[in-house]
Formats: C-alpha cells, structure tokens, sequence
C-alpha cells in the first residue's frame, strides 16, 4: 500500500485564494437546497459537509480533499437564500473567479438538478456558463425518492434536450447513485 491517506479530510471554506496544488477538483453545483451537501456527504460515507434546511446556508467555496488525491468541492447554491441582493452579488463574483481561475483542475462538475423541479432558468445559465468555460459537467438527478415516474421522466427528457451530458439518478437518503458517481471521481 501506498503512502497516500484514505478518507476524506475538510481543508478550508475559501472566498479567494484557492488551494493552488495540482489536484484535481471535482465541483457540486446547483440551486439552493438540491442537496449538495448530503451528496456529498452520501458519497463519502459519513458528515463532513454541513446540511441545512435553510437555502444559503453554503457562503464560500469548501474544499475536502479526498484520499489525498482530489478535492470535492462545495459551493454556495444559487436561486433562493435569505440574504441581500449584495451577499449574492459577492456570490457570484466568487464563483466566477473560482471557475475561470481553476478551470483547468476542474475534472468535473457534478451540476444537481432537483429530479421534481427540473431544470430552472438558473440551472440552464450555469449550463451555458461551464460550456462556455469547456468544463466537462454531469447531471446529478437528485431526491430521486421523492420524485414520481412521471416526474422524473420530464426532467431526463428536459435535460436531454439541452445537453449530451451523462445523467445519473440519486437519493442522498437512500444511496442511490453512489456507485455511478464514485466512478467519475477516479484521478486521471
């Protein structure tokens, strides 16, 4: 066995000042409250992203590092949170200047899509957004359990319309999903 450590490891909430290694960063994007945190947390197997009921409860970029080979990266939602429109103007500044500046660490960006709501006008702005950057992003269905057949139908179709990009089901509460994310994490 190698010298490298298993697990994951909370690094730091950043705002500017990104870790500046050459890992690899693989990133959970979506509106406020898709899920992002418990993703995470499912995939990991165990709590190390804070998960609230309250939207906006992410303020700056949180890195943990996984088996010391890449970061999983978690970034505030957009869309609904109890904040002012200047909190969410810096926001977004954030985010523009975490993706432009890493891009190229950015091996995917795993975008959330509630599997009841669908895609929002806010979903389709970052899809141009990371298109717009050539960053390689899948789709990551989620609160798969609280989804009908028939809900879940429209939103694959939906995002089929607006992007080839892979399609994977998942319930955090459920852990439905996990092995189909697990193999986007391999480190190339």
């Amino acid at each position: 066995m190698s010298g490298r450590k298993e697990g994951v490891v909370f690094v730091g909430s950043f705002r500017e000042n990104f870790p500046e290694d050459n890992r690899k960063h693989v990133v959970f994007v979506g509106r406020s409250n898709v899920g992002k945190s418990s993703l995470i947390n499912m995939l990991v197997g165990r709590k190390v992203a804070h998960v609230s009921k309250e939207p906006g409860r992410t303020r700056a970029i949180n890195f943990f590092l996984w088996n010391d080979e890449l970061y999983l990266v978690d970034v505030p939602g957009y869309g609904y949170a109890k904040v002012s429109g200047e909190e969410r103007e810096r926001w977004r500044l954030m985010m523009e200047k975490y993706f432009t500046q890493c891009r190229e660490k950015i091996q995917w960006v795993f975008l959330l899509i509630d599997s009841q709501v669908g895609p929002t006008p806010l979903d389709r702005s970052m899809i141009e957004f990371l298109s717009s950057l050539n960053i390689p992003y899948v789709f990551v269905l989620t609160k798969e359990d609280k989804a009908d057949q028939k809900e879940k139908e429209k939103t694959i179709k939906e995002l089929s319309l607006l992007s080839k990009a892979p399609i994977v089901i998942t319930s955090a509460k459920e852990g439905k999903g996990k092995k189909e994310l697990l193999k986007f994490l391999k480190v190339e």
